[in-house]
C-alpha cells in the first residue's frame, strides 16, 4: 500500500488479494456502503458487486430467537458497466497493466485506473471513479473515462442497474468467507432506467433505483440507446475513437426505499429524472459536506511515518458508515463492507465505535443510542422469554432488535452488552448534558436494564454478596463463568447510575421528572434496591496481588503456552484447540479486565493498572480485533510507550495488513473506533472527570506533534500537543472550560491556554 497524507492507494494487481481489497477500498455515506469491486467484471463472483444499505436485510437461513434469522442484503449492482472493444470484453483483470486503485479520503472518492490492450495490440486507458454523496445520501455518482491510445473502431459501453446478483456469502464466516450466496429479491420491476425490487424479509421491503447518464467524446455529447431485460436496465453507448480521443460517461443514481420515512419513492424518482443533478455538481456538494465533517474529526500528526494517513483511513471509514439519516439502526461489526455476522449490531458499537462520535459528532451518537430505545420493547420481550425482568438487550441484533445469534450458541450468557449500552447512555449524558434525551429516552433504558440486573443477580448468605452466575465476559474463551469482573462492574455501574440520574433530573426538571417517575412505574424502594445490589455485587479481586480477576476461577486454571497454542496468525480455535478445551487454561481471547481500565480511567490506582497489564498481557491471544486498542491505551497510560506504539501499529494497520486474515469478509469497525480511542485516550491522554477535561499526554517517540478537536459539554475544543506543551483553545461554547493537567485545574476562556507538562 502507498500512503500520502489523504490518500491510500495500491499499484499492484493481485488476483489472490483482489476481493480483500474490495473491502479495503470501501466508500460510503451511512446510507450506502460500496466495496471497491470492479464494476466492469461480468464473469466472476465480483459480478455481484457488493453494495449494502443501512437496515436493509433479507431472510436468513436459520431460526432466530423470534422467527427466521435475517442477513444484510447485497442490493442490486447499480454501478454495473458492460464494456467491449472490437468485440472483446473488458473485464478489468485480463490484459491490463499500469494498474492503480486509490481512495482519496479528503474528497471521499474511490478511483481505479489501468491500461488495457486488445488481442490486436490496441490500447485504451480506463479510469473509474465513484462516490456516495455526503450531501444527499440517496445518491451515488459514477464517472468512467476512456482514452484511446490507438484508433478504436468499435467501443461499446453500457451503464446498468442490475438486479441479477446474489449475496457474496452463503455462510457468513469460516471456512468459506466468500462464495455465492442467496438472492433476496422475490419480485422485480424493470423500466427505462428505473428498477425496483421487493425483498424476502418479513416486511417485504421495497428498494427503488433510478439512474441518469450522459456521455461525451472530447466534450461533445453522444446519444445512447435505452436497454432493458428481465433483471437489468440502462443506457448503452457505441462509438469509434481516434488516437487520443477521450470518452467520458457520467452517471448519477438515486435510491429510495420503503424504510425511508417521510419520503415518497415515486415522487422522489420522478423529480430526479425530470431535473437530474449533474455529476460535477453533486460531487462538489459532497466534498463540501465531507469537509465539514473533517473539520472536527480530523487528527493531524507530525511524523515521518505513514501514521497520519492510516489514522485518517480509520476515521474515514467511521465517517462512511455512520447512519446520520436515521435513528433506527446502529453500526454493525463489519459496517456496510461485508456480510460477516449477517450485518448485525453487537456491543462493539457502544464500547468501541460510539466514543468517536461522542467526542466529534454528538448528534450522530444520539441517533445510534436512539436505535437502542426503539428496540427497547424487543429487549423487554427477550428478558421475559428468558424468565427475567426489565430489558435484556440481545447479543447480536438486526434492525428490529431481535436476537440473531443461533439458539444454543451462547448468546444467553453474553449479557455484558446490557451494561455496555447503559454505560454508553450515561456517558453520552455526561459529555453532552442532554437532559432532554435522558428524560425522554435514556432514563427508561437505564431503569429497565437495572431491573434486568436485579432479576439476574443472586444473593449468597454465606458471604453476604450478590453474584452473577453463568456469564460470558469479553474473554469469550472462558465459554461461561461465574462473576466475570467486567460484567459485574458494568452491572454495578448501571444499577448506581439510576439514582445519580434521577436525583439530577429531579433537581433540574421537577415537573417532567415526576411524569417520568410515574411513566416508568418507579419507586424509591426499587431504586434503593438497585443501589444495595450494586454495593454488594461481588467483584473478583486478589488482595495479595492487588489484582482484579477476570472471574472467580482464573487463577486456578492451567497455564497455556501461547506459542504452541497459536503458532500462526490464525485464532486458537481455528488452529490448535477446540472451544470446549479453553476454560481449562489461563488464556484470554481479547482484552477483558484491561478494557475496564480504559472505560474507568479514574477508578483504578496506577499500581492496579500496572498489575492488570503485566498479568493479562502475556496471557492474551488477541484472537479478536477488539483486543489491540485497549491494550495500547492502557500501555500508554501506564508509561509503556514502546508497547503502546506496537499495539497502535497492529490496530491502525489491521485491515490494510489483513492481520486477522478475514478482511475479505468486511472491515473491522470496532477496531477503527479503537484506533481513534488509542490516539485520543492513549497518546493524547484525554479523559473526563466531574465536568473536567483531563489531559495526560503520552506521545510515542515517532510523533512530534498531535492536533485534534473534541466536543465536550457544548464546547468545541482544539487541543495541540507536542513533546513539552499542551495548547487548549475553546473554539465554541460560551461558558468557561475546566481542564486538568497533572492534577492541576486550569480555566480556559476565550483565549487559548498553553500548559507545560
Amino acid at each position: 500500500m502507498l500512503y500520502n497524507d489523504w490518500t491510500l492507494s495500491n499499484n499492484e494487481y493481485d488476483p489472490q488479494k483482489r476481493q480483500a481489497r474490495d473491502a479495503l477500498f470501501f466508500t460510503g455515506n451511512g446510507y450506502f456502503g460500496i466495496r471497491g469491486f470492479f464494476e466492469e467484471d461480468e464473469k466472476t463472483l465480483g459480478a455481484n458487486g457488493g453494495i449494502y444499505m443501512t437496515g436493509v436485510f433479507g431472510m436468513g437461513s436459520y431460526d432466530a430467537w423470534e422467527g427466521k434469522s435475517s442477513e444484510l442484503c447485497n442490493v442490486p449492482n447499480v454501478l454495473r458497466v458492460s464494456i467491449s472493444c472490437n468485440q472483446e470484453d473488458v473485464d478489468g483483470f485480463s490484459s491490463i497493466s499500469d494498474f492503480n486503485q486509490s481512495l482519496d479520503m479528503k474528497k471521499g472518492i474511490y478511483t481505479r485506473k489501468y491500461l488495457w490492450t486488445t488481442a490486436e495490440g490496441k490500447r485504451l486507458e480506463f479510469a473509474f471513479e465513484r462516490f456516495a454523496s455526503m450531501s444527499d445520501r440517496h445518491k451515488i455518482g459514477q464517472r468512467i473515462t476512456v482514452k484511446a491510445l490507438d484508433k478504436i473502431d468499435d467501443l461499446s459501453i453500457s451503464a446498468l442497474l442490475d438486479s441479477d446478483v446474489t449475496n457474496l456469502n452463503l455462510v457468513s464466516g469460516e471456512p468459506l468467507p466468500v462464495q455465492p450466496g442467496r438472492n433476496h429479491f422475490i419480485s422485480r420491476s424493470v423500466k427505462t432506467n428505473t428498477l425496483s425490487v421487493t425483498l424476502d424479509d418479513p416486511d417485504s421491503t421495497v428498494l427503488n433505483f433510478a439512474q441518469h447518464t450522459v456521455a461525451s467524446i472530447n466534450g461533445k455529447p453522444i446519444t445512447g440507446k435505452v436497454i432493458t431485460t428481465g433483471k437489468t436496465c440502462g443506457t448503452s453507448y457505441s462509438c469509434s475513437l481516434n488516437n487520443n480521443d477521450v470518452l467520458i460517461l457520467e452517471k448519477m443514481i438515486i435510491t429510495v426505499t420503503s424504510l425511508d420515512e417521510h419520503l415518497d419513492a415515486e415522487q422522489a424518482i420522478k423529480k430526479f429524472l425530470s431535473n437530474p443533478v449533474c455529476y460535477e455538481q453533486e460531487f462538489t456538494r459532497h466534498c463540501f459536506s465531507l469537509t465539514d465533517k473533517w473539520r472536527i474529526s480530523d487528527i493531524e500528526i507530525d511524523t515521518e511515518t505513514d501514521d497520519l494517513t492510516i489514522v485518517r483511513y480509520n476515521i474515514y471509514q467511521l465517517l462512511c458508515v455512520c447512519p446520520e439519516h436515521t435513528d433506527r439502526f446502529g453500526i454493525g461489526a463489519r459496517g456496510l463492507t461485508g456480510e460477516m455476522y449477517e450485518g448485525c449490531v453487537f456491543w462493539d458499537n457502544e464500547i468501541f465505535v460510539l466514543p468517536f462520535f461522542l467526542y466529534t459528532n454528538p448528534s450522530a451518537a444520539r441517533k445510534q443510542l436512539m436505535f437502542r430505545y426503539h428496540t427497547l420493547d424487543a429487549a423487554r420481550r427477550h428478558a421475559k422469554k428468558n424468565w427475567f425482568e426489565g430489558a435484556m438487550y440481545p447479543w447480536q441484533v438486526d434492525r428490529k432488535g431481535i436476537e440473531q445469534t443461533p439458539v444454543n450458541c451462547g448468546a444467553y450468557y453474553a449479557i455484558h452488552i446490557i451494561g455496555d449500552i447503559a454505560f454508553s447512555i450515561y456517558r453520552y449524558w455526561e459529555l453532552t448534558g442532554d437532559d432532554n434525551f435522558m428524560m425522554s429516552y435514556g432514563a427508561e433504558i437505564l431503569y429497565e436494564t437495572a431491573r434486568f440486573w436485579i432479576s439476574r443477580c443472586d444473593f449468597n448468605s454465606f458471604d453476604g454478596k450478590y453474584h452473577i452466575f453463568a456469564v460470558r465476559g469479553p474473554n469469550e474463551y472462558d465459554v461461561y463463568v461465574n462473576d466475570n469482573a467486567f460484567t459485574n462492574m458494568m452491572a454495578a455501574y448501571n444499577l448506581k447510575s439510576v439514582k445519580n440520574v434521577f436525583q439530577k433530573l429531579k433537581d433540574s426538571h421537577p415537573v417532567k421528572f415526576e411524569n417520568l417517575f410515574k411513566r416508568l412505574g418507579a419507586s424509591q424502594d426499587e431504586i434503593s434496591q438497585f443501589w444495595k445490589v450494586a454495593d454488594k455485587l461481588y467483584i473478583p479481586y486478589n488482595a495479595k496481588m492487588d489484582l482484579y480477576l477476570e472471574d472467580d476461577t482464573y487463577l486456578i486454571r492451567r497455564s497455556l503456552d501461547l506459542k504452541r497454542a497459536k503458532p500462526t496468525k490464525k485464532r486458537i480455535i481455528d488452529s490448535t484447540l477446540p472451544y470446549e478445551a479453553l476454560p481449562l487454561y489461563q488464556v484470554t481471547k481479547q482484552s477483558d479486565t484491561v478494557l475496564l481500565c480504559c472505560l474507568f480511567p479514574h477508578l483504578f490506582t496506577q499500581q492496579q493498572r500496572e498489575n492488570i497489564y503485566s498479568f493479562y498481557e502475556p496471557r492474551t491471544a488477541h484472537d479478536s480485533s477488539l483486543s489491540y486498542s485497549p491494550h495500547g491505551i492502557l500501555a500508554a497510560n501506564i508509561g509503556l510507550h514502546k508497547e503502546a506504539y506496537s499495539y497502535f501499529i497492529k490496530s491502525a494497520y489491521l485491515d490494510v495488513n489483513d492481520l486477522q486474515l478475514n478482511t475479505i469478509s468486511g472491515l473491522h469497525f470496532a477496531n477503527f473506533g479503537g484506533t481513534w480511542q488509542m490516539v485520543f485516550h492513549g497518546f493524547a491522554g484525554i479523559s473526563t472527570d466531574n465536568g473536567r477535561l483531563c489531559i495526560k499526554p503520552n506521545l510515542p517517540a515517532q510523533w512530534n506533534r498531535l492536533t485534534l478537536h473534541c466536543c465536550f459539554l457544548g464546547h468545541i475544543v482544539k487541543i495541540d500537543i507536542d513533546k513539552f506543551c499542551i495548547a487548549v483553545h475553546k473554539e465554541t461554547g460560551e461558558s468557561p472550560l475546566t481542564v486538568c493537567v497533572a492534577g492541576q485545574d486550569y480555566l480556559v476562556e476565550d483565549e487559548p491556554l498553553t500548559i507545560k507538562y
